[in-house]
């Protein structure tokens, strides 16, 4: 049985969810969750943990660290140890959030306010109504997910009326962005389903 078979048949698999949840669609999404938890296994050892077995004070004060921060996750399942397994979960929390933070920042936020101020009225007229929308989407989306609202007299929370329609516009984009991303998805299991069998055809 050849690569190219295995893999047009857990593709025929895995759309097998469009007639229901089933058993032959749950195994190949574990087969799948536990070959890409394998994957990321070998990849933290060997990218991580084996360049800080070289030897060096530095990278072995590392290792013993991230060494302490393992074991004490380990000892979740004791309660009476439960603030130290805490201790380990806020540190990988923070670490988390400053990577996921910079990098949203310098790779996604700052790009994007970049390329949305940036007109060029007078030689594309295209580019500069291009420009104004994606200006208008950021600002809008950015606004819907400020929840700058009052809280009514009974308990309900509303916002201004301004605030109301910048963020239905908002919401807008989001939808619309939603469904490209959506049809993107559906076109892209698509074509690897349409390859599989043109692969399996000219065999």
């Amino acid at each position: 049985m050849t690569a190219g078979t295995i893999s047009f048949g857990l593709t025929l698999l895995i759309f097998s969810y469009l007639l229901g949840d089933n058993f032959l669609y749950r195994l190949t999404i574990s087969l799948f969750v536990g070959l890409a938890a394998a994957f990321t296994t070998i990849t933290v050892i060997e990218s991580a943990i084996l360049p800080l077995l070289d030897g060096s004070f530095s990278n072995s004060f590392l290792l013993v660290i991230a060494g302490i921060l393992a074991l004490l996750l380990l000892l979740k399942p004791w309660s009476s140890l439960k603030s130290l397994t805490n201790l380990a979960l806020a540190y990988l929390i923070a670490v988390g959030t400053a990577v996921a933070l910079v990098g949203a920042l310098t790779g996604t936020l700052i790009p994007l306010l970049r390329d949305s101020t940036t007109f060029a009225p007078f030689e594309d007229k295209l580019a500069f109504v291009n420009s104004v929308i994606v200006l208008i989407g950021v600002v809008t989306s950015l606004m819907y997910f400020r929840y700058q609202a009052t809280q009514n007299p009974d308990g309900t929370i509303s916002r201004g009326r301004i605030m109301q329609l910048v963020a239905n516009v908002g919401q807008g984009f989001i939808v619309v962005t939603l469904g490209a991303i959506y049809g993107a998805a559906i076109l892209t299991s698509l074509t690897i389903l349409t390859g599989q069998i043109s692969l399996m055809l000219n065999r």
